[in-house]
């Protein structure tokens, strides 16, 4: 496939959810502020966009939101390259209703979302974010996610996600009843999707299986190392391996 890729300068953390598998470090600490060596989960998220010359961020919350908006502060400051911009939530509106509520800021061109408990370090010879730029095609495609091998992943435990419909890279994906890659919570979508469902509250879960029916969502193979961090043991586990590497 040739690339037809846009310019991408924007993007979404979704880190409004509660992190309930992880308390008791999660009761006085949202989850995207949980340190690993130092620097809580989302530095290492907002530093992956800054050198990626992302211009501008969106960060949904809700739980603790006011802890989030303080250390979002103080990165700033030190980095002003990126605008960030805080989007608290009176109420959890899930994935898709996050973005559609984002969405009302004139978000127009497509953008990357990004889980808050995600964390990808880059592999020595590429940037996978980069990669995920790269390879966005907005004419066909709606979505393009970035995808693992689920047992390659620190912290994902599930049965998997998707499965590639070729060996072309990208490809587009579908779904079977075990898949053996996993969605690592970096994804481009195009926000015109978000339009198409009539709730305010949803999950991205009911965009993604029409667009497997309408061969509008493609993946790509992660080429650094994801960590879901959604448990203390793969905390731990994601600890130890950023320590040693």
């Amino acid at each position: 496939m040739k690339e037809k890729n846009t310019k991408i300068s924007q993007a979404i953390i979704l880190a409004a959810g509660f992190g309930k598998r992880l308390r008791p470090l999660t009761l006085k600490t949202p989850k995207p502020l949980i340190e690993i060596n130092n620097q809580p989960i989302i530095f290492y998220i907002l530093e992956e966009l800054r050198k990626n010359n992302i211009k501008k961020c969106y960060i949904n919350t809700h739980y603790l939101s006011e802890k989030i908006e303080k250390y979002i502060n103080v990165y700033c400051k030190k980095n002003k390259a990126m605008k960030i911009i805080i989007i608290k939530e009176s109420k959890i509106l899930e994935t898709g209703g996050a973005i559609k509520n984002i969405r009302k800021k004139d978000i127009t061109q497509p953008i990357i979302v990004i889980n808050g408990d995600s964390i990808i370090i880059p592999s020595n010879s590429k940037n996978f974010l980069t990669e995920l730029i790269k390879n966005f095609n907005p004419n066909n495609m709606d979505f393009l996610l970035l995808l693992d091998d689920k047992k390659k992943s620190i912290g994902y435990n599930g049965k998997g996600d998707f499965a590639l419909k070729s060996k072309k890279y990208p490809s587009l994906i579908y779904r079977k009843k075990i898949n053996s890659l996993a969605y690592t919570g970096w994804q481009i979508l195009n926000p015109k999707v978000i339009d198409e469902v009539n709730s305010n509250k949803f999950s991205l879960n009911i965009c993604y299986d029409e667009a497997i029916k309408n061969n509008l969502i493609w993946g790509i193979k992660n080429s650094g190392k994801w960590m879901h961090i959604g448990t203390e043991d793969a905390l731990n586990k994601a600890k130890e391996w950023i320590k040693n590497n």
